[in-house]
């Protein structure tokens, strides 16, 4: 299918997937099997539905990113967005949201269809059919797509707006650099402020000293190095382990013997607060993607996106949080429900469909197969 898949699509497809579901849920007796020789019943739920947040919008009937009502777990309007008081979040009700999805199912006319979907951000999915299902607790977007290609990837390109697109990001011979990063008048804790000569001096932190500090790195032997010139127009977009690596493992070398060791003696200095909030996303995004998780992890990493959401919004007064800054707030919730990301993420998934991506079928799937008998 060409493209991105409308909701008439996606619940085309999902009727033929449900109505099969829907027999080994109400119980399947198999007459014979290894362990009961007699036979045994058995009654078959699928959970969760994984995706990123694009996908997982559209096979659960909520509006996208886009939305007054961006977020499947609550109603907070996006205008709202900066709100990070998680307690104030008005919470999205499972019997209301199959009401208001009825009433788009039902719709005599287009018109009152949209008119239901601008008002709600709800329509019909055909997983409502399964009696079961909950998409308000069981849609959950991928940690990859929302932590090494969301949180990392906005943090370096829009937050610190370094990026090879923009001319403004890139430096001598087309090598991008972080930004100034300076604001005028912002003021940091009680009344300190950074001299403007000592932020000048040092305002530039070039791709090539992190090239270097890359170079000389030596990594374990399962984990791939990234494109040695990484943030130019000829190392091509990054993939999620790409991003990893940067962030988790060259950046955080690099800056803190740059700005860490520099500042050390100056902890209020603008790069040095730049530098801890940096290090708290780091932190938790490994503490998400651990293979384990307790009350205590989740309580701290909990407590550190909150921590670096709150400082990105006081050292960067002109950046608008997205919504993805939003759902890694809510992915607490999912390391409790579903336990760790390992289990429920989709690597393996995307290199699949990288692969049919890659195939040249010229719309005609059937031959493609038959072809690769052949071979």
């Amino acid at each position: 299918m060409p493209g991105h898949p409308n909701e008439d699509q996606v619940n085309h497809i999902l009727k033929e997937v449900v109505d099969e579901l829907l027999l080994p849920w109400h119980g399947v007796f198999y007459t014979h099997t290894a362990e009961c020789p007699q036979g045994r019943s058995v009654s078959l739920a699928v959970l969760p539905a994984v995706c990123d947040a694009e996908g997982a919008h559209s096979l659960s009937g909520f509006a996208s990113h886009e939305h007054t009502y961006f977020c499947v777990r609550c109603l907070l309007p996006k205008n709202d967005i900066h709100n990070l008081k998680p307690e104030t979040w008005p919470r999205r009700d499972l019997e209301e949201h199959r009401k208001v999805a009825s009433l788009w199912r039902d719709a005599p006319s287009i018109a009152d269809r949209d008119k239901i979907f601008k008002d709600y951000g709800v329509r019909w999915s055909e997983l409502l059919r399964l009696p079961y299902w909950n998409p308000i607790t069981f849609t959950l977007i991928d940690s990859m797509h929302m932590g090494y290609l969301g949180l990392f990837s906005t943090h370096i390109r829009k937050i610190w707006k370094m990026d090879a697109e923009k001319p403004k990001s890139v430096g001598p011979d087309g090598v991008p650099s972080i930004p100034p990063l300076t604001y005028e008048g912002v003021v940091i804790d009680d009344g300190h402020e950074e001299d403007e000569a000592s932020q000048a001096s040092d305002s530039d932190v070039v791709c090539e000293l992190i090239w270097e500090d890359s170079k000389n790195t030596v990594l374990p032997s399962w984990i791939d190095a990234p494109p040695h010139n990484w943030g130019t127009k000829a190392a091509g977009k990054l993939s999620a382990d790409e991003w990893k690596v940067v962030c988790s493992i060259s950046l955080v070398v690099t800056l803190i013997r740059v700005w860490g060791y520099k500042y050390q003696h100056d902890p209020q200095s603008r790069h040095y607060q730049l530098l801890l909030n940096f290090l708290d996303m780091v932190h938790a995004i490994q503490l998400l993607n651990l293979h384990e998780t307790s009350s205590q992890i989740r309580q701290d990493y909990h407590s550190l996106i909150l921590k670096y959401l709150r400082t990105v919004l006081i050292l960067f007064p002109d950046v608008s949080l997205k919504p993805n800054h939003h759902y890694v707030i809510h992915i607490a919730e999912d390391l409790e429900l579903m336990g760790p990301v390992h289990a429920h993420n989709t690597p393996v998934f995307e290199r699949t469909n990288h692969t049919l991506q890659e195939l040249n079928s010229n719309q005609h799937l059937g031959k493609c197969c038959v072809d690769e008998d052949k071979d």
